[in-house]
């Protein structure tokens, strides 16, 4: 069966007649030693998706992570049949965030004896706080983006009809609906097997050791270890460039990604953006959240705000010096460096100094 033919044949069972739009096709990379490195395009301007990875052994597969819809699921599915016809046996999620996972039905609805693999706390939060948590999205903040894109083409039809800009609002419109549908019409697939500190698969003539140091991104981060291939895949513990840390732990981040250095690993794979063949940047990224930490809590313990602190950190040399080896000195890049790495670190570093941090997921700020 040719690809094309499977992907239609998949896309059948994840959409409805309102989402016919045509997605780029993902990139494949080819990490070596049958490992695989799936990337989906962005959803429009409403969402970027995680990396899947697929390792491939001569009796099955196991999947890391299944994408944020099921479409994009189905797509890297399609790809991964012109590689292998060995079935999915596992299918491995790093953690809650809706990018990592909404993609799961396209997996269990092609492998129904697949097993499915999450830490119990991911468990736990996907079984209703991360749905709650994404809810407002759905039902009206979603909704409220695409009316101000759509009001924005109506504007641009009467003013000026033979704009090149109709054709693009209008496909955007049309992607952003169709993202939504894909959301709103994801059924919440759930692990099969849990576990608290660590796993190993033994899967052909592979050792997969599925592993969590500590909360840190979250309470419950998995990630992958191959100790014969000297692999690991991060999920978002690590992000090429620039990490995520809105609802982290801050002790437990360093203490994981201190645990990840650990590891004889001649490649990661982070949980966005491209692979990496050192580890300058998981060093550079363990360096940074240990100074801005020290120095958030000194700041705090000084009576001054998250804002100050911030404002302090920003001013830092060693950060600013860290900031230039992780963004590579890309200046586009240091206003995200700032919100995800400074702003949104402090804050969790004074609520860790108040002892308020626990397993529930807060609002964003």
């Amino acid at each position: 069966m040719s690809r094309a033919v499977l992907l239609a044949l998949l896309l059948t069972m994840t959409r409805g007649a309102a989402s016919q739009v045509a997605r780029p096709t993902p990139t494949r990379i080819d990490l070596g030693d049958g490992i695989y490195l799936f990337q989906a395009a962005p959803y429009s301007d409403v969402g970027l998706d995680g990396n899947t990875v697929a390792i491939v052994s001569h009796d099955g597969v196991l999947v890391f992570d299944s994408n944020g819809t099921p479409e994009a699921a189905a797509a890297v599915l399609a790809e991964l049949r012109t590689i292998t016809d060995q079935p999915v046996r596992y299918l491995v999620h790093s953690h809650w965030h809706w990018d990592h996972w909404y993609g799961a039905q396209t997996y269990r609805d092609a492998f129904p004896a697949m097993q499915i693999i999450s830490h119990e706390r991911t468990r736990a939060l996907m079984a209703g706080p991360a749905i709650r948590f994404n809810q407002p999205g759905l039902d009206s903040q979603l909704p409220g983006h695409i009316a101000q894109v759509e009001a924005r083409l109506a504007q641009v039809r009467d003013s000026a009809p033979a704009s090149p800009a109709v054709a693009r609002l209008e496909r955007h419109v049309a992607e952003d609906r169709a993202f939504l549908e894909q959301k709103r019409e994801a059924r919440y697939v759930l692990a099969t097997i849990t576990f608290a500190d660590s796993l190993t698969i033994h899967l052909g003539e592979r050792v997969i050791k599925v592993l969590h140091h500590d909360r840190a991104i979250t309470p419950g981060d998995a990630y992958l270890y191959l100790p014969a291939e000297r692999v690991v895949v991060t999920g978002d513990l690590l992000i090429n460039p620039i990490t995520f840390a809105l609802f982290c732990y801050p002790a437990g981040w360093i203490a994981t990604l201190r645990s990840i250095a650990g590891l004889d690993a001649r490649l990661l794979v982070p949980g966005h953006g491209a692979p990496l063949e050192d580890r300058r940047l998981l060093e550079g990224t363990t360096q940074l959240l240990e100074r801005e930490r020290e120095m958030a809590r000194a700041a705090r313990a000084a009576g001054r705000t998250v804002a100050e602190a911030s404002a302090e950190i920003l001013a830092d040399p060693k950060v600013l010096a860290l900031r230039e080896a992780i963004t590579g000195g890309d200046r586009s890049r240091d206003e995200t460096f700032a919100l995800y790495l400074v702003d949104w670190f402090v804050r969790r570093v004074f609520q860790e100094a108040e002892g308020t941090l626990d397993d529930s997921i807060p609002n964003a700020p």
